[in-house]
């Protein structure tokens, strides 16, 4: 049976206008009583009726988002991009990061939501548990689009992303036509997508060049810089000698050569090191990375949220868009390596 309004009401000894003002996001009411009751509605699983809040809701030219971190470059330009659309649109954009918390993005979203934000625009944290908090909001005809980090078991929802396996492939098979045959690969977090497909991509190439695959090459270390300590370590114990690591991202990439560097080794003399994203400190290093067109990344998304909102039946989108892999110094062909 359907719970409704009521029956929160009845529950808490509420009136039932106190309830639907708290619901509805009204200021009116005290936050605590606020945060009270959509906590018992969420318990209750209480699903609002769509026709109802739109009725209610009024237009306010604000839209959220929510990203995992602002600590390196990748994101902070996204929503640069995203602000360049969405404010000559004529829309307020309110940022929040999750700081790669779970916990801390359903906080952020929810937030926004009793904000009566028209519209969202979240990349998921690496630890991301919050499908079914997204599928409510979507099933509530709430204007979602998803970039760079998604959740494949979400469907039918907007999404701005790269080709995350082509250019894993393009990056490890650069590697291989270099002349490096022990690659390793130090992964990002085991669920993230774009761990996955990064990953497939690294797999593929070794298949297509009739490369062994050595599983125990591929570890899993996160997307922080400071994992990266942690996989070289690894990876340098082994009994085969790695000529090469393909890493997640920059921050592993970058990592992995300071940790290289401090055990003594040279990079690319004794060990290539490629990225991925495209990291301003990594053109510093002069590492080999994918460079991914952030600040479009962030006008497609608006573009697609500014869409959803203006007809919410226009239908979802996949926006794949074009990377480029950089070659540079930190992966330069065998051949050509000076020796000691």
């Amino acid at each position: 049976m359907k719970t409704t309004i009521k029956d929160i009401a009845k529950v808490l000894d509420l009136s039932i206008a106190t309830v639907s003002r708290a619901l509805t996001g009204s200021t009116e009411i005290s936050e605590k009583t606020k945060q009270k009751v959509l906590k018992k509605a969420r318990e209750l699983h209480y699903k609002p009726n769509i026709h109802a809040r739109n009725l209610l809701k009024k237009k306010n030219n604000m839209i959220g988002v929510v990203v995992p971190e602002f600590v390196t470059f990748f994101f902070p330009e996204i929503i640069i991009g995203i602000q360049e659309v969405m404010n000559k649109a004529g829309y307020q954009v309110l940022i929040c990061q999750s700081n790669e918390s779970s916990q801390q993005e359903r906080k952020n979203v929810e937030m926004l939501e009793n904000s009566m934000i028209e519209g969202l625009i979240i990349s998921v944290t690496k630890e991301s548990h919050n499908i079914d908090l997204y599928q409510r909001l979507l099933d509530e005809q709430l204007p979602i689009v998803f970039i760079n980090r998604v959740l494949p078991d979400l469907k039918g929802v907007s999404q701005v992303i790269i080709d995350d396996h082509k250019w894993a492939y393009a990056a490890v098979e650069h590697l291989i036509k270099c002349g490096y045959t022990c690659i390793a690969h130090l992964a990002g977090n085991e669920h993230l997508q774009v761990t996955q497909r990064r990953l497939q991509g690294y797999l593929d190439a070794h298949r297509d060049y009739n490369i062994p695959v050595k599983e125990n090459l591929i570890m899993y270390v996160g997307i922080q810089q400071d994992r990266a300590q942690v996989g070289v370590k690894y990876l340098l114990s082994l009994k085969e000698k790695i000529d090469a690591i393909f890493a997640v991202n920059d921050p592993v990439a970058i990592g992995s050569i300071l940790e290289l560097k401090r055990r003594g080794l040279r990079v690319p003399e004794d060990v290539a090191v490629v990225g991925f994203s495209e990291s301003p400190i990594g053109r510093i290093m002069e590492l080999t990375s994918v460079s991914q067109p952030t600040l479009q990344m962030g006008h497609a998304a608006a573009e697609l949220l500014i869409k959803k909102i203006s007809n919410y039946n226009t239908p979802s989108e996949i926006r794949i868009l074009e990377a480029e892999l950089n070659i540079r110094t930190t992966s330069i062909p065998v051949s050509k390596r000076s020796k000691k």
